[in-house]
């Protein structure tokens, strides 16, 4: 590989709700940025992971040589059984003069820890962390929503519906957020379980603001949601930092769920360990995946 035959990079960051694409300039100046929908294999299948990616490089790409872009792209499951290396034949077809696929959580170390130790989190439409400890990761969570318990904006939003129906069955449940799930839905909320179930982990996920919605309206039922949710986040924390017994008490939280931060936080706090420095990741992922394009330069 030949880095002066790269003229261009290309980040991809694909979560289960979303995927965004970022092309810069060498100089790491954007030219253009692209969001489609989610791309994680586990939770939809390879065959819609590579039509969200041949989607997005076709339209971020055109106008532009292959053979004068790096790639790197990072995954939700990307990780899990084959799909690595079957998105790395994918992207071998393009013609790009450098490309790979890792993790998205690749993305959130590079960004959110730039190679030093400590604790990068996503908090998206799933949950997963990993502890760096000098070139030792460890990673807790991350294994889908059928598998991990809570922490995720999946979870937030299965909550949320949840307890819609029990306000509707008469089990408590909460009335705002039955009336705010109501809203969103625009329509009656037992003519819309053909569509909970048939438009899958992403438009569950969808349904997380409206718990921290119902939260600032003074909710008991949000808070409970959120505080249970906040701790089966800590766990994978915890789990993830333990198992390296890092002396590092950096944890940077990434994903989608960085937008509710101010309600999070005191929640967070009150169940990891020791005394964490807890921060949100104010920039997007992908300019990790932008920066690990550059890198194989």
């Amino acid at each position: 590989m030949s880095g002066s035959l790269i003229k261009y990079l290309l980040g991809i960051d694909g979560g289960g709700t979303k995927t965004e694409f970022l092309l810069c300039d060498l100089s790491g100046a954007e030219i253009r940025r692209l969001l489609l929908g989610g791309s994680n294999p586990v939770n939809n299948g390879l065959e819609n992971t590579f039509a969200v990616l041949e989607n997005g490089i076709e339209q971020i790409c055109s106008g532009f040589a292959y053979d004068e872009i790096s790639v790197f792209a990072g995954i939700a499951g990307a990780k899990s059984g084959e799909n690595q290396k079957h998105i790395n034949e994918f992207l071998s077809r393009f013609g790009f003069v450098s490309f790979g696929c890792e993790s998205d959580i690749d993305l959130a170390l590079e960004a959110a820890l730039g190679g030093e130790d400590g604790t990068a989190v996503i908090m998206g439409t799933g949950i997963v962390a990993y502890a760096r400890s000098g070139e030792t990761f460890h990673r807790a969570g991350g294994r889908g929503y059928l598998i991990d318990k809570g922490g995720s904006g999946f979870h937030l939003g299965s909550d949320a519906l949840n307890s819609a129906f029990e306000f509707t069955d008469g089990r408590i449940g909460s009335k705002i957020i039955f009336k705010l799930v109501e809203k969103k839905l625009g329509k009656r909320l037992e003519d819309s379980v053909a569509d909970i179930y048939s438009l899958g982990t992403a438009y569950v996920a969808s349904f997380a603001p409206v718990v921290f919605e119902a939260f600032k309206l003074g909710d008991a039922a949000a808070r409970e949601i959120i505080d249970r949710n906040a701790f089966e986040a800590a766990k994978v924390i915890n789990g993830a930092r333990k198992a390296l017994d890092s002396r590092s008490e950096k944890i940077v939280i990434c994903g989608g769920l960085c937008k509710q931060r101010e309600i999070l936080y005191p929640f967070l706090m009150k169940y990891i360990e020791g005394n964490p420095a807890l921060t949100f990741l104010d920039e997007p992922m992908v300019n990790g995946a932008v920066s690990l394009a550059k890198r194989r330069t």
